[in-house]
């Protein structure tokens, strides 16, 4: 059962947990196992980002060849292992509903992704993809910008059941599309069912306090503490119905890698409604 917010219904909990304890045999997370020194960094850090101490002794142990390479790169330098952090996340101060959240590789086909996400996870199938980027960080949004986002995109989609895709966070534009879908939910679930999927896709390693989120049996749910709700962060956004957090090995980067672009691409080529049209973006 879900409320009117798209997320799934407290009572449904232990179902969800049997359901999605497939998911670390199939989808992997990104570890970095090869150590390259920053130069920046006097040594303190790895240019995937990540400090010394962080990495395990395989990652540090061959001096010679990691001394020659350049550049870090997630497909030669990090490794898959079993995911450790998917199920259900619940926001700590805000409402009961929970959203959905899984931890993967980059690489991971989005066919698998948008199977897990439709028939697993119980997303209705999209008629239209709005994806927005750009708009990150502490940049302040600018008025108009959130005046079509509150009174175009939200109800335009609404009426074409639809995904927005941003990355999830409460900053900038992914902020902004949060509350359009909060309010817009708010106004209409009285009257209709909410049609709209907030789906966020951010990078594993941005997300602030993702320790919490980790527990290798699955989360069901995950209880997500963030410091102050209030103020622009790398901290997901709690009006959002799921959570694609795209894992390359690296710590504090943006950007995700290309997966969005694949996922985009993927459902585009999807078929719905009665006369089988494809799905645009």
């Amino acid at each position: 059962m879900r409320d009117a917010g798209g997320g799934v219904d407290g009572d449904k909990i232990g179902k969800s947990e049997k359901d999605q304890s497939w998911i670390p045999k199939i989808i992997k997370k990104r570890v970095c196992t090869t150590f390259v020194e920053d130069s920046f960094s006097n040594g303190a850090l790895c240019q995937c980002g990540g400090e010394r101490e962080a990495h395990g002794s395989v990652a540090l142990g061959d001096y010679f060849s990691t001394a020659i390479v350049n550049r870090w790169d997630s497909a030669q330098h990090s490794s898959e292992y079993p995911t450790d952090a998917f199920g259900e996340l619940q926001f700590a101060g805000a409402s009961k509903r929970h959203s959905y959240f899984l931890r993967l590789s980059w690489d991971t086909p989005p066919s698998m992704v948008y199977t897990l996400m439709t028939a697993h996870w119980g997303l209705p199938s999209p008629n239209l993809v709005v994806s927005i980027v750009g708009g990150e960080g502490r940049t302040k949004v600018k008025t108009w910008v959130r005046e079509v986002l509150r009174q175009g995109l939200v109800k335009a989609s609404q009426s074409t059941g639809a995904w927005i895709l941003t990355a999830g966070l409460r900053e900038g534009v992914g902020r902004c599309v949060g509350e359009a879908v909060r309010d817009h939910a708010t106004a209409s679930s009285s009257v209709s069912p909410n049609k709209v999927v907030a789906l966020g896709i951010a990078p594993w390693g941005l997300v602030y306090n993702r320790e919490q989120l980790v527990n290798p049996q699955g989360s069901f749910p995950a209880k997500y503490y963030v410091k102050n709700m209030s103020r622009d962060s790398c901290c997901l956004d709690n009006n959002y119905q799921a959570f694609l957090l795209v894992d390359d090995g690296s710590v504090g980067r943006r950007g995700e890698t290309g997966f969005r672009a694949k996922l985009e691409d993927y459902i585009s080529h999807q078929r719905t409604g009665i006369w089988g049209e494809r799905r645009g973006r």
